[in-house]
């Protein structure tokens, strides 16, 4: 739930209501890309290879010379047919507990990770991130926690959830990129 929010949710302030004070949602990754002054490729159709390169060349423009490019299958298969030979996959290494392959390009090197929140409207999409953008934030002492036996007296059993009240700090908008529409 939180991956989801962190990738797909919208910023927001509710004052509405009975509340003293507002409610807050953080903003996801596809907020603050679409929404910024990041490099955004439309395809609108299959992916080739330099429309690829021009991505790259765009994603790379500012930061740093590595970064992470989330993406969902039909991504994932055109820069397969597009890389053949050329991305470099450490199937026993993982690094932030997935499975990464590696590409050198002339702009920077790219790591590759499949991310299966993007499938149907996603399944298109990759996100070109410069990791060092993006930090977990939480109120203070509001990080996970488990909170047991919260049921109301009359019911029978127990109810547990984990409570967590955490945000994405999400800054420099021109050092990622998005590129979205990659059809089969």
């Amino acid at each position: 739930m939180i991956e989801r929010a962190f990738w797909f949710s919208e910023k927001k302030s509710d004052t509405g209501g009975t509340q003293t004070k507002p409610r807050r949602a953080t903003g996801g990754i596809h907020e603050f890309i679409n929404g910024g002054n990041s490099y955004v490729q439309n395809q609108g159709g299959q992916l080739t290879a330099p429309d690829l390169n021009t991505f790259f060349r765009e994603g790379f423009t500012y930061g740093n010379d590595t970064k992470m490019l989330f993406a969902g299958g039909l991504v994932l298969q055109a820069i397969n047919e597009i890389a053949r030979g050329q991305i470099l996959t450490k199937p026993l290494d993982t690094t932030y507990g997935m499975k990464i392959s590696q590409w050198q390009t002339a702009f920077g090197t790219v790591n590759i990770v499949h991310n299966p929140l993007f499938v149907e409207d996603y399944a298109g999409s990759a996100y070109l991130l410069d990791m060092d953008c993006f930090k977990y934030r939480y109120m203070e002492s509001r990080d996970t926690k488990l909170m047991t036996n919260i049921q109301a007296p009359d019911i029978d059993g127990t109810v547990d959830q984990y409570l967590t009240e955490c945000g994405l700090e999400r800054q420099m908008a021109a050092k990622h990129a998005l590129l979205k529409g990659v059809t089969g």
